[in-house]
């Protein structure tokens, strides 16, 4: 669910340019099958980036690839180093990037994230962290020696549908677990002194920071 509504969130939606054909089937086969893929605004933010800064990116999460299609398209001399614990994610994942043309720019990793990043080079200018909620903290805390000194930092779904600021006792459609993490982390970033970052109501809340 988007953190924007009603007139915004329509003309936001109707801004969209016309998607590549395999970038329109993925995002179809996410709608049809529940797959849970990055807002397109979100990815559009990661492919300025990516354009701009042509980064070694590490991202946590693949699903079938949608974000990490995103990235691999804007870059020229970087690349996609992506996680993915899921088998059957990860071929359609292949597949699609394959189909996209940009499979050489990625280099897709198989298994709980927990335990691939240890073994991933870097060193990476870029993480997007868009996997298990609950395990972000974790996530980061692992990648943080393989990232690069001025490396930049996005993480997906800090603000939950808006369920983050619902007050206590509130029905809410993120477990509770998942909204605690994503409140602690939020503080974190925002105003903890390991980063100089900030939480933005883009597509489900992302966190975007540097190291401090």
């Amino acid at each position: 669910m988007p953190i924007l509504t009603g007139d915004v969130a329509r003309y936001l939606t109707e801004l969209r340019p016309e998607r590549s054909p395999v970038m329109r089937e993925m995002e179809e086969l996410a709608a049809r099958d529940n797959v849970p893929i990055v807002h397109w605004e979100t990815g559009r933010l990661l492919a300025a980036l990516c354009r701009t800064l042509d980064p070694v990116v590490l991202e946590v999460g693949t699903a079938i690839g949608y974000s990490t299609l995103h990235m691999a398209e804007q870059l020229e001399r970087g690349r996609v180093v992506t996680l993915e614990r899921d088998a059957a994610r990860a071929q359609q994942a292949r597949d699609f990037l394959s189909g996209a043309r940009v499979a050489d720019r990625v280099e897709l990793v198989e298994g709980d994230a927990r335990e691939t990043i240890v073994s991933v080079e870097g060193p990476f200018d870029l993480l997007f962290v868009d996997a298990t909620k609950t395990e972000y903290r974790e996530y980061i805390e692992l990648a943080e020696p393989k990232l690069a000194p001025r490396a930049l930092m996005v993480v997906d779904n800090l603000l939950m549908s808006g369920d983050v600021a619902a007050p206590p006792g509130a029905q809410t459609t993120w477990p509770e677990e998942s909204l605690a993490s994503a409140r602690a982390l939020n503080s974190e970033l925002v105003g903890g002194e390991g980063w100089v970052g900030c939480v933005l109501p883009v597509g489900d809340g992302i966190g975007v920071a540097a190291r401090a």
